[in-house]
């Protein structure tokens, strides 16, 4: 499946409003979108297969620049379970890890949605805490957590070289 992931622009807000529709009913609005437009417009990317959208994602990144986060994913129905969610997660990661501050990503999930929680695992997420009751009684979010080492050219410190019984580092 030839799978097309790209930074989102404005003109992609009415479908990814119809999909987020579908997707995510009663979680996102225009006005929610707009705003994630305007704090982080090149954290924001969309799925495409044969020129459709099928789903759409978005990170951001505290005042600080020390934590990042992935904000909400979405894929529609048809298309889920192609790892489709996993390249989203991917390209966010992969700009996030551009700021050179940054130590750490957080992400929310649900606590019933097994298959979001596998594919952080497998980015390296560990469970850091529950928020009991955040989405209502007995509705409970896991909040996942990504240790980040920053980008840094190799230090010659890493190697080290064995000559008689002497380290050289």
């Amino acid at each position: 499946m030839d799978v097309k992931i790209e930074t989102a622009s404005r003109e992609d807000f009415v479908e990814m409003i119809q999909l987020a529709d579908m997707t995510l009913p009663d979680r996102m609005n225009l006005h929610e979108l707009k705003k994630y437009f305007e704090l982080f417009p090149e954290l924001i990317f969309k799925a495409t297969f044969d020129n459709r959208l099928i789903g759409f994602s978005c990170a951001g990144i505290d005042m600080y620049q020390l934590t990042g986060w992935l904000l909400f994913s979405n894929v529609i129905k048809e298309f889920q379970g192609h790892g489709i969610g996993k390249k989203l997660i991917e390209a966010r990661l992969r700009v996030l890890r551009q700021f050179s501050t940054l130590r750490k990503v957080l992400v929310t999930v649900s606590e019933t949605n097994t298959s979001s929680i596998r594919a952080l695992e497998s980015f390296g997420f560990k469970l850091a805490h529950v928020e009991w009751d955040y989405y209502g009684p007995n509705k409970h979010r896991n909040i996942m957590e990504l240790s980040i080492v920053p980008n840094r050219p190799p230090v010659m410190q890493e190697s080290v070289l064995t000559v008689g019984s002497r380290f050289i580092s």
